[in-house]
């Protein structure tokens, strides 16, 4: 009679199977989470270059500077809404009374997308001091 001898190099074994299919879902599950990451983070960038050339866009279509006044105008382009807030901006410039080209005036810039994206654009609008008066 022949004798049966087990050999323990026939082939995996059920734990080494498992150890090797757990390793290789780690890894998948990593790969998939850098996809997704990186997927969001193109759609943040997108919105906000979309949001930046809106604000742009705004700033562009302003009124002429002297006749730009103080208050508030909204409105909506290219399906974002913005809100835009004018103001005297408040400074003293010692022994300059009287002598004062320009009068600086605070901008307040603020769009908003549909999908909840916001950008704020603060900025100084230099007039001549004569559109004042």
């Amino acid at each position: 009679m022949r004798e049966h001898t087990q050999r323990r190099d026939a082939g995996f074994t059920l734990i080494e199977a498992l150890v090797a299919l757990a390793v290789l879902t780690a890894g998948l599950a990593a790969i998939g989470e850098l996809g997704f990451s990186t997927v969001a983070a193109a759609r943040r960038a997108e919105t906000r270059f979309l949001l930046v050339a809106t604000a742009r866009k705004a700033f562009a279509a302003l009124p002429d500077r002297r006749t730009l006044g103080d208050g508030a105008l909204s409105g909506e382009m290219d399906g974002e809404s913005f809100r835009l807030r004018a103001s005297p901006y408040l400074f003293n410039v010692p022994g300059a009374a009287g002598h004062v080209a320009w009068t600086p005036q605070a901008m307040r810039l603020i769009v908003e997308s549909p999908t909840g994206g916001r950008i704020v654009v603060d900025t100084v609008l230099l007039r001549p001091a004569a559109t004042l008066r």
